[in-house]
């Protein structure tokens, strides 16, 4: 069992580790650097994380813990598929407006910055597939319009990615700096607006809705 001094090193770790990824890359990322920013020697890092590649994993892990227990939460809630999806984007745009760095990492990781070895997390594919059932099923409920479930949630994905990532540099003006709380009820706003277009909510959709295929 850690002791509260081991789990709040391990934090910090965690922490120091995901701002080097974001801005290093895996490879990029030197563990001792890591270690000399934490305050800690290299091998005491060893205690908390075998190699760089157990602390990769780690950091993503812990990203998707809290991307998986968002969603649950939203999914589990009370209220009307609509209301589902605006509180499910409004959630995750606040929750990549407080760790920008992670969607770097992602985006690092779909360009090849990570271990030879790094599968695709399971955990990853049971979110993107509890949100994409639940489309469907209100696809099929005439709740939403028909379109492909797995490329809207990637869409959404991709653009709230963008946008704390990227977008700030294209259009400065309009994004001002990406953690200003204004500019964060922008982006959730302009997403919850797109996919409602999306979805038709507020329309009666009457196509069938398509068949979704994730993996």
């Amino acid at each position: 069992m850690r002791t509260s001094a081991e789990h709040g090193t391990r934090e910090r770790i965690l922490e120091v580790a995901e701002a080097s990824l974001a801005e290093c890359g895996y490879h990029g990322t030197r563990l001792h650097r890591i270690a000399e920013r934490v305050g800690i020697q290299k091998a005491s890092l060893f205690h908390y994380f075998p190699s760089k590649e157990d602390l990769y994993r780690a950091v993503l892990d812990e990203e998707l813990d809290e991307t998986e227990q968002t969603v649950r939460q939203v999914l589990d809630s009370d209220g009307s598929p609509a209301d589902k999806i605006r509180l499910l984007i409004e959630a995750y745009v606040e929750m990549v407006a407080r760790h920008p760095d992670r969607a770097k990492i992602l985006l690092r990781q779909s360009l090849g910055d990570a271990p030879v070895s790094y599968p695709q997390p399971p955990d990853g594919q049971r979110v993107l597939t509890a949100v994409v059932t639940f489309i469907s099923e209100g696809q099929r409920a005439n709740q939403f319009a028909a379109i492909d479930p797995v490329a809207l949630v990637l869409d959404v994905v991709g653009m709230v990615a963008f946008f704390f990532t990227s977008a700030h540099v294209l259009a400065p003006a309009w994004c001002g700096a990406p953690g200003n709380p204004t500019v964060v009820e922008r982006v959730k706003q302009h997403v919850v607006e797109v996919v409602r277009r999306c979805l038709s909510i507020g329309e009666v959709p009457t196509l069938a809705a398509p068949k979704a295929a994730i993996g």
